[in-house]
């Protein structure tokens, strides 16, 4: 019952996670636009807190599959991916501190993962849009550091929020079951 309940909670929560990118629930990041607070990214870091880091991983690529269905750019998508991989990878270890320090854990993983992608991604892959991105930030430095920025603030707002819903779910007992 345990298994077949985290299934379908994952195929919902992916579902989910892909209307959100459909309807483009997201806010840009002011400091760098091209960067955007995805709000596809609550469903599937709910879905770790209520089944698990296996579910949730599968989540995130019913949601990768969605984007590359739906015509993201597979640079784009796999970035994404990434993204939200490392933050839940952060997430899921146990750590002393209770929540907090996952959330730290989260938000280290994510920043410093991403950081290496962006490196990857501006002098590598696309060295072209280096200088767009720079015209944006002012310096090579100040990009890395705004990047690390959002990524924190994306840690913060889709773990957070989640976690506040989960342990509003778990206080009123909706999901008897705890992964």
């Amino acid at each position: 019952m345990r298994r077949t309940r985290n299934l379908v909670l994952t195929a919902v929560f992916g579902a989910l996670a892909i209307a959100f990118s459909i309807l483009r629930l997201q806010l840009p990041y002011l400091p760098l636009p091209y960067l955007k607070l995805d709000f596809a990214e609550l469903p599937v870091t709910l879905t770790l807190f209520l089944c698990g880091f296996k579910y949730a991983v599968a989540a995130e690529l019913l949601h990768f599959l969605g984007l590359l269905i739906r015509g993201s750019q597979p640079i784009d998508a796999s970035m994404k991916l990434l993204a939200v991989l490392s933050m839940l990878v952060g997430l899921a270890i146990p750590v002393r501190g209770g929540f907090l320090a996952r959330l730290a854990l989260a938000a280290a993983s994510r920043s410093m993962f991403m950081s290496l992608m962006n490196y990857i991604y501006f002098y590598v892959l696309f060295p072209n849009f280096l200088g767009y991105a720079l015209k944006l930030a002012g310096s090579v430095e100040a990009l890395f550091i705004l990047t690390a920025i959002f990524n924190i603030i994306h840690v913060a707002v889709s773990a957070g929020s989640t976690w506040l819903v989960y342990k509003e779910i778990e206080k009123r007992g909706i999901l008897l079951q705890k992964a």
